[in-house]
């Protein structure tokens, strides 16, 4: 599948599964933006890895919790660029990432995740729709769920609901944006490897722990490289009449449930 001169921006791409998308939508002929909440060595090697595919990189330093900030970075983008064709919204919240027994969980815990991981979500997806409307060429946005969202963990509450929501959040923005051709989708991540390193071979067949197994039919666990990989294919033409869907890429995970 090639996307051939594309422009895609991913939030939360500096490392980890932001820079497996990233580097995925390289490969596949894209001109990548990048964004995170700050440029550090890690954003710098991906933007060296992604430059390496011979794509152009750019990075942005931008809170997207923020609209002002994420109206200024996609106007950036679009300048930089002359184009946005794909948005991939990846961005978490700090750590702990919301996760906490229910009623130890903190206040500002939950006001800060949900500002990046949904609110931001929703800033990102709004200002990137509204550029790729003016453009008349359609376009695709790409949310990253979790299982979590449709499984109950001990102390994911915060995170879980937040995760539901984007789903939610990608259905209606499916119904109202894909009359312009703008196709929205999720995908939900299960347990990943996410310090895999783009390019080498996935996890062997039985990597996983065995603790794990039950759950987990294909015995290992996910890579950034997976994530990208159905990210590319969600944003081409081959997915085309793919819209408003939420996609598992957990090995099997929500078929089974989680081990405890």
């Amino acid at each position: 599948m090639t996307l051939e001169g594309r422009c895609a921006l991913i939030t939360g791409a500096r490392r980890n599964i932001g820079r497996g998308i990233a580097l995925a939508l390289a490969h596949a002929g894209c001109h990548v933006a990048i964004n995170d909440i700050e440029r550090d060595a890690d954003a710098e090697t991906t933007l060296y890895l992604i430059r390496q595919t011979g794509r152009e990189a750019e990075f942005y330093t931008t809170d997207i919790s923020n609209a002002e900030g994420v109206n200024a970075m996609i106007g950036a983008c679009v300048e930089r660029f002359g184009r946005l064709d794909i948005l991939v919204n990846n961005a978490l919240g700090p750590p702990p990432f919301g996760y906490a027994p229910f009623l130890e969980l903190k206040e500002e815990d939950w006001d800060r995740v949900m500002a990046v991981s949904l609110k931001g979500y929703f800033l990102c997806s709004q200002a990137a729709g509204r550029v790729m409307i003016a453009q008349g060429k359609g376009g695709s946005i790409v949310s990253i769920s979790s299982v979590h969202a449709t499984k109950v963990y001990p102390t994911d509450m915060c995170y879980g609901v937040i995760k539901e929501g984007v789903i939610r959040m990608t259905q209606s923005m499916a119904v109202e944006l894909s009359p312009f051709g703008i196709r929205c989708n999720a995908i939900q991540p299960g347990y990943m490897d996410t310090g895999h390193v783009y390019g080498t071979p996935p996890p062997a067949i039985g990597s996983a722990p065995e603790t794990h197994w039950k759950a987990l039919p294909t015995r290992r666990y996910g890579t950034p490289e997976d994530i990208g990989n159905a990210v590319v294919f969600l944003s081409s033409p081959a997915a085309g009449q793919i819209n408003g869907v939420s996609i598992p890429i957990d090995g099997g995970l929500l078929l089974t449930g989680f081990p405890y």
